[in-house]
């Protein structure tokens, strides 16, 4: 029978971007892993996602692995092996199923798309795949695992493997996860592995604009010239697997970036397949902490922490009234401080009621009046100018570096400008006028009551 080539909708677990640098594996970082704190945190954020959302099975894209001119690779091998030896760390090491199964289903369909494969024979594992797989393996991945390789610049249509990539996962069925493995520039500072260039951070800001927005068909699109000169392996396996979700992104996030070493490190979620759904139960999380707290009684019918709702992240709770739509109280956090959102949007609903200093406490006459209003933030990303803030779009960060922080959310009214946003969250910190600031900005995923 002929292989049908037509397209298989793919609904992946996970998909999503991880960078390759050994030194942010503690064995090889050793003391200067504090450097680049922002790219472990959130490496390991990304693989307890993935772990969380329980994968059948694993394709990992690696711009390392071996290459042909004309052809995508496919390791095979009963295991797939592989360490940091050639970094002085042998101990850091991954050991994973293979997956014939999706191996014989991925040369079926890209040949069926005019796309060329080989088989890889049995070998270690390059850094390009150890890297990304020991944080999976790590956060307790052990499940079947497949990894590709890529050909030569210019070699085959990227687009069309990427395709027969999300054919083949699609075909099999289940909910599969997506890894790419790139770098960004490797020319962002003085002293950088490639040679310093002056213009090689703006690649990377490109690429994380394009991400950070959800442009995922657009990874590609960037000036020649400027992707030759920033020296990077990023915008290829990322195109493979944002080629395989149909460039259709859904609760995506830039989780971190930062070029520490001089070689850009952005770790992102292309597709969560969690993302946003069970988050509209927590307005009626807070309300009934606040009636609880009012009336002095356990709080009754919470939503049991499952799925989304079992992520640790900080939230906002704002207080308006139905009347006239008047604030009657906002407390928030920056970082977590609970074990799920359930608890930390009741914690923070009973703050914003009770102890929110503008405001006399809430009182139990007051609740019908009452909106419930809940922001769970993102992963703060650092900012190095103000173009990159948008206050419609993004929350802003404002710090000095040492101990005082303040924090504006997005959309505020009569905030148009980053320059209002920046000064309001200043003015908020207590900074001095004129001190020098550190920026980072952050989405807001929102929720309200009717």
């Amino acid at each position: 029978m002929p292989y049908c080539a037509g397209r298989v909708s793919l609904r992946p677990a996970i998909c999503g971007l991880l960078p390759h640098p050994p030194i942010v594996v503690p064995a090889v970082g050793g003391d200067r892993l504090d450097a680049c704190r922002a790219t472990v945190a959130a490496c390991r954020e990304f693989a307890r996602r993935l772990v969380e959302a329980d994968p059948d099975r694993l394709l990992l894209v690696s711009p390392h692995s071996p290459r042909r001119p004309d052809a995508c690779g496919i390791w095979a091998g009963k295991r797939l092996r592989g360490d940091l030896g050639a970094f002085r760390a042998p101990g850091a090491a991954v050991d994973l199923p293979h997956d014939p199964e999706l191996a014989d289903e991925l040369g079926r369909s890209a040949r069926a798309r005019g796309v060329r494969t080989w088989d890889i024979p049995p070998a270690q594992l390059d850094h390009g795949a150890v890297v990304p797989l020991w944080f999976l393996q790590d956060a307790g991945w052990s499940g079947r695992t497949t990894i590709v390789s890529l050909p030569y610049p210019g070699g085959a249509d990227l687009r069309a493997f990427g395709a027969a990539l999300g054919a083949a996962l699609g075909r099999l069925g289940g909910s599969p996860a997506l890894v790419a493995s790139g770098d960004m520039s490797h020319r962002c500072l003085p002293g950088a592995p490639a040679g310093y260039h002056p213009r090689a951070a703006e690649f990377d800001r490109e690429i994380v604009r394009r991400v950070d927005a959800g442009r995922l068909d657009q990874i590609d699109d960037v000036d020649p010239e400027l992707r030759e000169l920033a020296a990077e392996d990023v915008v290829d396996s990322s195109l493979v697997a944002a080629a395989a979700l149909g460039f259709q992104p859904h609760g995506h996030e830039v989780l971190s970036y930062e070029h520490p070493f001089g070689v850009g490190y952005m770790v992102a979620v292309f597709h969560d397949g969690r993302a946003g759904g069970g988050l509209e139960a927590l307005p009626a999380v807070a309300r009934e902490a606040v009636a609880a707290a009012l009336e002095r009684r356990a709080a009754r019918t919470l939503p049991q922490p499952q799925g989304v709702l079992a992520q640790r992240a900080p939230v906002f709770v704002t207080l308006r009234r139905r009347s006239d739509g008047s604030l009657r109280g906002c407390i928030g956090s920056l970082e977590a401080m609970c074990e799920h959102l359930v608890a930390e949007t009741a914690n923070r609903a009973r703050a914003a009621a009770l102890e929110d200093k503008r405001f006399p406490p809430v009182r139990a006459e007051e609740l019908a009046d009452l909106r419930f209003e809940v922001s769970v933030l993102s992963a703060f990303m650092e900012v190095q100018t103000m173009e990159e803030l948008e206050p419609r779009s993004y929350g802003v960060v404002v710090s000095d570096g040492v101990d005082r922080r303040g924090v504006l959310l997005p959309g505020i009214e009569g905030v148009d400008t980053a320059a209002e946003q920046v000064e309001i969250a200043r003015r908020k910190a207590g900074i001095a006028a004129g001190a020098l600031l550190r920026l980072q900005r952050f989405r807001v995923h929102k929720v309200e009551e009717p």
